[in-house]
């Protein structure tokens, strides 16, 4: 106990473990999203490995990557569907469609049928899997915790999410390099399994209090005119556009491109790469866990931006592959305090009866991210992967400067 409780009362160590000790229902949401992370984190590096072996094209690497995230764009009707709807059902549903496909992709890549464009459609479907339903996880998560220890919980969903992050895409990696993709992908596929049955065991008895049902299209419509009329979001907005236009696309799409052609360390270089990043997040995700419900939650966001930004730029320019995984751990550090102080700044900004359709709107603007992925692959083919990550990393530190500057009332979100 005393690990725990000191003189000067709770330890860091209660801050960081208190929502999983005393909300069993959010343990249980907890051990889902581990189990679905870790199934869509290995999915997602096997396919896009499979697409750049298929076309040996950046292009094509990026638009595989692109369908992936493409299902974001569906965030709003997601937000309503959390808002409307049995949370923990919607999550159950979407790890079958996931088990589905990762079944189906691993079958024709086990028969050596899978072509290209199979590679793709799996993206979308997994990627439909998890993008829309990010609202309905984080939405869950206050209503089972409360705004107090929403911080926390969300850091340790990150944490759970992160450390997937860090180990599965290794793991896969030196599957493909010993066994083959199609072992790798029945891998990735299995997790789906015991990420359903945790939730089985979730109610909703503290959900947030519900409006007066209207039609969905009016529904939508109110979340984006709360989302811009308050100058925190508004700004918050700005910046997570900024960032998944000039950040995101190279930690998605460009990885495997830079272990293949700069780094030349092959998949098994790749799965490092990946987990090295994840490290970094899961060790940010744990220090915002433990600093519990602290003060100046959008600063820290802002800062977290700038520093990926010129980690990701660094990382571009290192050189040598040893100094390269630590920049890419750095902008770990930076990408999971923007991820985790995204959706917790939104939460606590939003009201209790709208947070999905907020959640919603975040989706939207992350949802810029295929089409940037796209576009940063067709200028990755034409300039070369290491300048277009370079330009990318520092116009988002510069941006994200520039905005902190003007937006006082992100800088003092709590």
């Amino acid at each position: 106990m005393r690990l725990l409780i000191g003189p000067g009362g709770p330890s860091p160590v209660a801050n960081t473990l208190q929502p999983l000790l005393a909300y069993p229902d959010f343990r249980a949401l907890w051990w889902s999203t581990l189990f679905a992370s870790s199934a869509w984190w290995g999915q997602n590096v096997v396919l896009l490995w499979l697409a750049f072996d298929i076309t040996d094209s950046e292009f094509a690497v990026s638009a595989a990557a692109a369908a992936g995230l493409a299902p974001m764009l569906l965030g709003p009707v997601g937000g309503l569907l959390a808002d409307r709807l049995h949370r923990p059902r919607l999550l159950i549903g979407a790890q079958a469609l996931g088990l589905a496909t990762g079944a189906v992709i691993a079958l024709l890549v086990t028969l050596g049928w899978a072509e290209y464009w199979h590679i793709v459609v799996a993206s979308g479907l997994v990627g439909l899997t998890m993008q829309p339903l990010m609202p309905t996880r984080f939405t869950l998560t206050i209503d089972l915790v409360g705004e107090r220890r929403v911080s926390s919980a969300n850091a340790l969903t990150a944490v759970g999410m992160l450390g997937s992050r860090m180990v599965v895409p290794v793991a896969a990696g030196a599957l493909i390099a010993t066994f083959g993709a199609d072992v790798a992908l029945w891998f990735s596929a299995a997790w789906y399994l015991p990420a359903s049955w945790p939730l089985l065991r979730v109610g909703e008895a503290r959900r947030s209090p519900r409006s007066a049902m209207t039609a969905a299209p009016a529904e939508i419509a109110h979340g984006f005119r709360y989302a811009l009329a308050s100058p925190a979001l508004r700004a918050l907005l700005l910046v997570t556009v900024l960032a998944n236009i000039l950040a995101w696309p190279v930690i998605i799409g460009f990885l495997p491109v830079f272990a293949e052609e700069v780094f030349d360390v092959g998949a098994a270089g790749l799965g490092l790469i990946v987990g090295v990043n994840g490290l970094g997040s899961l060790l940010a995700a744990i220090a915002i866990a433990a600093w519990g419900d602290f003060r100046w939650k959008g600063m820290v966001y802002l800062l977290a931006t700038v520093l990926l930004g010129v980690a990701l730029a660094a990382f571009a320019l290192s050189g040598g592959f040893a100094f390269a995984l630590l920049l890419i751990f750095i902008a770990g550090l930076g990408g999971s305090g923007f991820g985790v102080m995204q959706s917790t700044v939104t939460m606590l900004l939003a009201p209790a009866e709208a947070r999905g359709r907020v959640l919603g709107v975040l989706m939207v603007s992350i949802g810029v991210l295929p089409g940037a992925t796209l576009v940063l692959g067709a200028a990755a083919s034409s300039v070369g992967v290491v300048t277009t990550t370079a330009a990318s990393g520092l116009l988002l530190a510069v941006l994200t400067i520039a905005i902190t500057a003007v937006s006082p009332e992100l800088r003092r979100a709590r």
